[in-house]
């Protein structure tokens, strides 16, 4: 701790500034005054580290004045909170002999009284009353710790929903579908199951965009994505590739069956009507298929590249149809 300016002995901390803090409320101060006036006051400057986890602590300090900042990672890292004066620190590595788990940094002059971890069991001893204090004030600090980590769970499982989500079609991305490959293959379950890939995309989509302008492309693609996710079971997968494709993973489903679920995603996109934001019917739009079952010992890499080679077929065939990888 990088303390400075030690206060001249004798200038003790006044009642008032004792009842600022909760662990003092309803103590006879009196009682426990030896103990007390027997701690010294420091002042720090801005940017003194009070606590940091690399090293051990052995006292509890009274924040009497300023501001401190706490953060997790580093002290160069977004504090997680501010305190300020009436404030406790430290506490917690005292009763737990471990070392802190913050770092604790002033963010403007401090003034702060230090209690040895000695003196602090001797007060807990002298005051029934300051060691309920402390025993709520303590259970507050842990709601409040499991609060910020709900919260940046919360806010964790977020940004990953947001980085492995399309934004615009809100089916999973590429990025998703290369980590749920790497799933599967990590667990070996295509050795316990037939397994066929699909891809597919929307015939004639740059024709559409050039006509009828990006934002119908857009309300294309939403179609098409939301048409397929009703069509699909709950176990099967569906990502959107790149541009106007997309890629769907049929766990459980051998060739014959892959096949039907294909021309049923091709039928329900055909029969699908489009309307613009104005209102304006928009012409339909279809879809081409590849199908690729997985043979034995293929990676699912490998399936795709086969069905984008079948899907590449079917578009040379004429498009709106399904080719089966050869």
């Amino acid at each position: 701790m990088a303390l400075t300016s030690k206060l001249q002995m004798g200038d003790c901390v006044s009642d008032a500034q004792f009842r600022q803090f909760r662990i003092f409320n309803e103590v006879d101060l009196k009682r426990i005054r030896p103990l007390l006036n027997q701690c010294r006051k420091e002042r720090l400057k801005a940017g003194d580290v009070m606590l940091r986890p690399e090293f051990g602590n052995s006292c509890m300090y009274l924040l009497l004045s300023g501001r401190v900042a706490v953060s997790l990672e580093s002290l160069d890292a977004s504090p997680l909170l501010e305190l300020g004066s009436g404030e406790c620190i430290g506490e917690m590595s005292v009763f737990d002999g471990r070392n802190p788990s913050a770092y604790v940094k002033a963010v403007e002059p401090c003034e702060v009284l230090v209690i040895e971890s000695d003196t602090l069991w001797l007060l807990i001893d002298s005051s029934h009353s300051l060691c309920r204090n402390l025993l709520y004030f303590l259970s507050n600090r842990l709601r409040s710790g499991n609060d910020i980590v709900v919260v940046s769970k919360s806010r964790e499982k977020k940004q990953e929903h947001a980085a492995n989500v399309d934004a615009l079609t809100g089916v999973n991305n590429r990025r998703w579908l290369l980590d749920m490959i790497e799933t599967l293959h990590g667990q070996a379950l295509l050795e316990q199951m037939p397994m066929a890939v699909l891809m597919l995309d929307v015939d004639h989509f740059k024709r559409f965009n050039d006509t009828y302008g990006h934002k119908s492309g857009d309300l294309v693609l939403q179609m098409v994505a939301r048409t397929m996710r009703k069509s699909l079971r709950p176990s099967d997968m569906l990502a959107r590739y790149g541009g106007e494709e997309f890629v769907v993973l049929l766990p459980r489903t051998p060739a014959k069956q892959a096949r039907a679920v294909a021309e049923r995603l091709r039928k329900a996109v055909e029969r699908c009507q489009i309307t613009a934001e104005q209102g304006q019917e928009l012409p339909s739009v279809t879809i081409s298929v590849g199908v690729s079952p997985l043979a034995d010992n293929e990676t699912i890499e490998t399936a795709i590249e086969l069905a984008d080679q079948a899907l590449y077929q079917a578009k040379h065939n004429g498009r709106n149809r399904i080719e089966i990888r050869p």
